[in-house]
């Protein structure tokens, strides 16, 4: 992993940049990296060189942008969806417009808290990142490299389908409270992991996300109660499914 902080102000990013590095020294956790910037377009740049499933703290206001945070909070998500990404900002007026932008955020920390209650929010972001990643074994994350040749990575658990679009290799990702769009092979997709079933030629469900099946109606529910059709072929496959349950 690596740890991103964008910060614009020199004290700030001193603050910042001492307290994670001496940390991750003290637990001896594994890390390839720091990287601060004070460019939202530097730090992009950085990431699109880099791995993915790294550790991201932001400030929101960057340069006099008052939303240049959330800006390429929605950028990093697009080439990293499975990195943990927390706010560290003064602007904590924006904490309840965050999921908006659709970016999944860990943690809002307002700067202005007492030191050790600050220390002690950003140690927490750190444990948490590295908790997660020890429990989530590899085979649970969704690694793609779409026709653009970009790499899409997500947590299988937080994947609910994959759909069609009509357009010729345009699919639409549904995770767990945001989509993405992108472009691959519904075959090649359904090969990558037994978490996920074909019930239609336009739709690849992951099946931990079923909750009924109506054969009668030719549909599927999903948690969310969202409804997805299912084919005759799609049935047979959805049969042999949960026989092996």
């Amino acid at each position: 992993m690596k740890v991103y902080i964008l910060e614009d102000e020199i004290v700030q990013q001193f603050r910042l940049e001492s307290l994670i590095k001496n940390y991750l020294q003290q637990k001896k956790y594994p890390v390839e990296d720091i990287v601060t910037c004070d460019r939202s377009r530097d730090l992009l740049a950085s990431l699109e060189e880099s791995s993915r499933n790294n550790i991201y703290f932001l400030d929101i206001a960057i340069k006099g942008n008052q939303n240049a945070g959330l800006e390429i909070a929605e950028k990093i998500r697009k080439l990293d969806a499975i990195g943990q990404i927390s706010f560290v900002t003064t602007h904590n007026e924006f904490a309840s417009i965050t999921y908006e932008y659709r970016v999944n955020a860990h943690d809002f920390i307002d700067k202005i808290l007492p030191q050790e209650v600050f220390d002690e929010r950003i140690i927490a972001n750190i444990d948490h990142y590295i908790m997660i990643n020890r429990l989530k074994p590899l085979n649970e994350v969704f690694s793609y490299k779409t026709r653009t040749g970009k790499v899409i990575e997500a947590l299988y658990a937080e994947i609910r389908y994959f759909e069609t679009t009509g357009i010729a290799h345009k699919l639409l990702l549904q995770m767990d409270g945001e989509t993405l769009t992108m472009y691959g092979n519904m075959n090649e997709i359904e090969k990558m992991s037994n978490h996920l079933v074909r019930v239609h030629r336009s739709f690849l469900v992951n099946q931990s996300f079923i909750k009924k099946i109506y054969k009668r109606e030719k549909i599927i529910v999903l948690e969310d109660d969202t409804e997805i059709p299912v084919s005759r072929a799609g049935f047979k496959r959805l049969e042999q499914v949960w026989l092996k349950r």
